[in-house]
């Protein structure tokens, strides 16, 4: 990796600014992880399983590529994942109409049944973040804009 005027930057902010909110976020994160998936035991879903669900509710028939951008899963977990629920007839894959080297992923009437079903009961949690978030003064809707918009440090 090169020294580029980018790189000293990041290494200088992350050398001076201190690491709690970092530690706080990965904490967070953690937590989170454990709920959702705790969540998705009733479903016969993982975390990941229900991102791709999720992601396929507003993207039907998207690329492995895609799927892979918005769930930030990648590679053959990815592929495993998506073969699971293909297994399990919530999703199933055609032949891109545009690029026949490719395969899109679809969302089948009974993933989006399951999606739905799972998206409801983690509401309970949507609303404890959004409480928390507003009891600290912290607009729940401008943090959820900048923590998927990418901003940050990379």
């Amino acid at each position: 990796m090169s020294d580029t005027p980018a790189d000293e930057a990041t290494v200088t902010i992350s050398a001076t600014c201190p690491i709690s909110l970092l530690k706080s976020l990965l904490l967070t994160g953690h937590r989170l992880q454990i709920a959702v998936t705790a969540a998705g035991v009733a479903h016969g879903l993982t975390a990941d399983e229900w991102l791709i669900l999720d992601a396929l509710t507003t993207h039907d028939g998207l690329a492995m590529s895609q799927v892979s951008a918005l769930t930030l899963s990648s590679g053959a977990s990815l592929t495993r994942a998506v073969d699971r629920l293909v297994t399990r007839s919530l999703l199933y894959r055609t032949p891109s109409l545009t690029d026949r080297r490719k395969v899109e992923v679809h969302l089948s009437d009974l993933g989006r049944e399951l999606h739905g079903q799972m998206t409801a009961e983690l509401a309970e949690i949507n609303h404890d973040l959004h409480a928390c978030l507003a009891g600290g003064s912290v607009d729940p809707e401008a943090a959820a804009a900048m923590l998927s918009g990418g901003t940050g440090p990379h």
